[in-house]
């Protein structure tokens, strides 16, 4: 069976690039960002691996995402800021149009600069997920930490804890629980910029049989500037997943390709 996606996933799309957009402003400012991604997706209905893969199933999709960002320094050594974002995220399948989805959500916290090279930020927020099953369909809470080591100009590192409650419509499909990660991001020339990351999800869905999931994810990307707002973004992502019960633990892949435009 296919878990439900954690919504720190989707999340991570729409509330991306706060730490790069705040390190480089020491005003209040406003960024905008849009995107466009084709991906291929391999097990997209989740199906067991074992005792055969022969079921899981392959697809097209095409996303569309913006958002907005606002930050303002809140004191006088412009090392803390106020952060604000609004975005949304929408995914529509080639051949499965039953799995299309969309996502809104916000979020406010604090960015924080320790030193030189240590910085960290907290956020809350608030998101609703639409699906084509009415039964899917979520709205939540959920925070983040954040903390990042910038060793050099070109290599960074940042660890991640998450937790997000989504509420469904039918509740065996809402759950909680916490998402926590670690990566890594290098600049190995200007212009280009490369990221690693390892991610583990844990779902505990509200079910009348305790049923908890657990997602563990590598993701890589490398993005190349185009000109001077526009970016090139290709990425792979690589899951497995696994549960309490017997028999529904599945692997699935995503390679995917991105234009994005930030101002």
């Amino acid at each position: 069976m296919r878990f439900n996606a954690p919504p720190t996933d989707i999340c991570t799309a729409v509330l991306a690039g706060i730490f790069i957009a705040i390190s480089s402003s020491a005003q209040a400012d406003i960024d905008l960002n849009a995107g466009i991604n084709t991906s291929y997706q391999k097990n997209v209905n989740g199906s067991p691996d074992l005792p055969t893969p022969a079921n899981q199933l392959s697809d097209r999709a095409t996303g569309l995402n913006v958002s907005a960002v606002y930050f303002t320094p809140i004191d006088a050594d412009n090392t803390r800021y106020f952060i604000g974002q609004v975005g949304g995220v929408s995914t529509k399948y080639a051949k499965y149009n039953t799995l299309d989805n969309s996502m809104l959500a916000a979020s406010m916290g604090i960015y924080q600069q320790f030193s030189t090279s240590w910085s960290g930020q907290f956020t809350g927020r608030n998101f609703s997920l639409t699906t084509q099953q009415d039964a899917r369909n979520a709205k939540g809470l959920g925070g983040t930490v954040e903390i990042k080591d910038q060793l050099s100009q070109s290599l960074w590192l940042k660890g991640t804890a998450d937790y997000a409650d989504a509420k469904a419509n039918l509740s065996s499909y809402s759950y909680k629980g916490p998402t926590y990660g670690l990566g890594m991001g290098y600049l190995p020339v200007e212009d280009t910029f490369m990221t690693l990351f390892y991610s583990s999800a844990t779902q505990d869905f509200q079910t009348v049989t305790p049923f908890k999931a657990v997602s563990r994810t590598v993701y890589t990307d490398v993005t190349q500037r185009l000109a001077k707002n526009w970016f090139l973004n290709v990425s792979y992502s690589r899951s497995s997943n696994s549960s309490n019960i017997a028999g529904t633990d599945y692997t699935s892949q995503i390679l995917s390709a991105a234009i994005n435009f930030s101002y």
